[in-house]
């Protein structure tokens, strides 16, 4: 049994993680886990219970819009995720950990 779930969740994580949008996902909740405390902000105060919680809705959010896009279109939007995620590396690699940008464009 343990191998057969093995077998599932193998090739499942590895989709999620081969997925531009789904890796940025992650990377933001990341970055917010980071931030929040500097903010005063709790993850209940931005619309989620954690930072699992807040990573499951956003990659929730991706697979809707995902959905409605034709097949032409994908690979532009998994582009605006790659390069959304080089920016977001960049921030954080800077003094404030790119704080200050994470709530511009995610809470503000």
């Amino acid at each position: 049994m343990a191998t057969l779930l093995f077998l599932i969740l193998v090739p499942a994580m590895a989709a999620c993680a081969s997925d531009p949008c789904n890796a940025l996902c992650l990377n933001v909740a990341l970055g917010l886990d980071e931030c929040l405390p500097g903010w005063g902000l709790t993850w209940e105060e931005v619309g989620a219970e954690s930072r699992v919680d807040w990573r499951v809705q956003c990659q929730n959010d991706w697979e809707e819009v995902r959905s409605g896009l034709e097949a032409r279109e994908l690979p532009a939007a998994e582009d605006q995720c790659t390069d959304a995620a080089g920016d977001l590396d960049a921030l954080q690699t800077a003094e404030d950990a790119g704080c200050a940008e994470l709530r511009a464009l995610y809470l503000d």
